[in-house]
């Protein structure tokens, strides 16, 4: 049972049953791909077995495990190469289609059952990943967690260190939710929890200054995984606490492994575990679903060629690597405008050297080069509108990406209310002048282009 205790991770989930020849199985009706345990690549340190479950037919309702395609004795020789390598081998437990339901009694089975596939086998350990009604089922919430520590102790008894970690689904990590107890059960016990952060749709984390960040707004990535796991591991914005050096991020493997949540751009990625580690706050790894899908292909053919580990395989090897150049300052916006004026504020970049200036434009032309995180842009006109981007440059020269571009009015001569501003919060009732008019807000929100007064008739009402 390697140690794992001080190791960066990389887990990934192995399909234990064969993907169909003529239909495709994933998302976008892509194909996995069947490989043998020893044909994982090096940096995936730690493979969860996927799944033990329930046998279909069978009378026993206590989980168990086959191998699908290999004897008993060779699946075990592949473990074993594995664990020669210093890489953990997990069974998991449960699954989105697999419905566990043990009761007040079944502790002794249970222990039994995963005892004999940790000897059969050669597991390290075992990981929690159920999903749906079985998260509640019964008795699954403290039947599951006494036979875990009863197994942990077991083995520590033999020396051996043997590894519970749980693969949630990140919104059942809120204060209350049902992954609750398994965790507090288990404080103490478990090695890292790796909560999922797909298949979660327009569910995120709710930022002061930032709003809502979801999940599947591939425009706020970075913020998002960063955020929501700033929460869970300082246990604020409505989440518990799970230590930083037990928390590992989940993230499906390309679209065909998971419905919503891929990562576009990997230096979201990389620029949010750094931000962490400037924080102090830095985590143990991550973790994908699944290792067949990111050695499978589209429907279109053409292969995803181990995306998932070629872009963050170093996070089992190695420091985060370091961006080349500042990131594109954050949360740009405008707080105030006069006829002649216009205030802006933004979040401050990051990068390998420290931050010299920010470059602001309007209309395409630099108007402005500051050091602070705001700049007052004077002598406009009334009524016109006005499009700003900033960038940063680091000390090196390097300079960061433009941000997207910022669309401010400047209120015209005797205007009383103030102009509609892009990326701003606005509470009900709340009042704006666009375009000649005055709008009040029906429904608070984050302003977006996308939803100005005069289109958005949901959200804003004309005076």
């Amino acid at each position: 049972m390697p140690d794992i205790s001080n190791k960066k991770i990389v887990m990934g989930f192995w399909h234990n049953w064969a993907e169909g020849e003529w239909s495709g199985s994933g998302y976008r009706q892509g194909f996995f791909k069947n490989m043998e345990l020893i044909d994982i690549p090096e940096q995936y340190n730690v493979v969860a077995v996927a799944f033990m479950k329930v046998s279909p037919g069978s009378a026993d309702h206590i989980p168990t495990f086959t191998p699908y395609n290999q004897s008993d004795a060779e699946f075990r020789r592949q473990v074993d190469v594995l664990n020669a390598q210093g890489r953990s081998v997990l069974i998991s437990l449960g699954g989105a289609d697999a419905h566990i339901e043990l009761s007040s009694g079944d502790e002794n089975a249970l222990v039994q059952r995963i005892i004999d596939l940790v000897e059969t086998y050669g597991f390290d350990g075992l990981d929690i990943d159920l999903e749906q009604a079985a998260i509640t089922a019964e008795d699954n919430q403290t039947v599951i967690p006494a036979a875990l520590k009863r197994v942990k102790q077991f083995y520590r008894e033999q020396g051996k260190h043997f590894i519970i970690s749980m693969a949630p689904e990140f919104p059942y990590l809120r204060t209350g939710a049902s992954y609750v107890p398994y965790i507090t059960s288990l404080e103490g016990e478990y090695d890292f929890i790796a909560p999922q952060f797909y298949n979660q749709g327009t569910d995120g984390v709710w930022v002061e200054g930032f709003g809502n960040l979801k999940q599947n707004d591939n425009a706020v990535k970075e913020d998002f995984l960063y955020f929501l796991t700033h929460s869970i591991v300082t246990g604020s914005r409505g989440f518990i606490h799970i230590p930083p050096e037990k928390f590992v991020i989940g993230l499906p493997s390309n679209n065909d492994a998971a419905d919503n949540g891929y990562v576009v751009d990997p230096q979201a990625v990389t620029q949010a575990l750094l931000r962490l580690e400037q924080a102090q706050l830095a985590i143990k790894g991550l973790m994908t679903w699944s290792i067949n899908w990111d050695n499978g292909r589209p429907k279109s053919g053409e292969a995803y060629n181990w995306e998932f580990i070629t872009r963050y395989g170093y996070v089992s090897g190695g420091e985060t690597p370091q961006p080349q150049q500042p990131s594109t300052p954050r949360n740009f916006n405008s707080t105030a405008q006069t006829v002649s004026s216009v205030t802006l504020n933004w979040q401050p970049s990051s990068g390998p050297h420290p931050i010299k200036h920010y470059w602001l434009y309007r209309d395409g032309k630099p108007c402005g080069q500051v050091d602070a995180l705001t700049f007052v842009d004077k002598g406009l006109g009334p009524d016109i509108t006005y499009s700003y981007q900033i960038l940063a440059k680091d000390t090196q020269g390097n300079s960061s990406d433009l941000s997207p571009v910022l669309t401010v009015r400047t209120p015209g001569n005797g205007e009383t209310d103030p102009a509609w501003i892009n990326a701003t919060w606005y509470a009900d009732n709340a009042r704006v002048s666009y375009l000649g008019h005055v709008y009040q807000c029906a429904m608070q929100h984050t302003s977006t282009l996308f939803w100005t007064p005069d289109k958005a008739t949901s959200v804003w009402q004309r005076v």
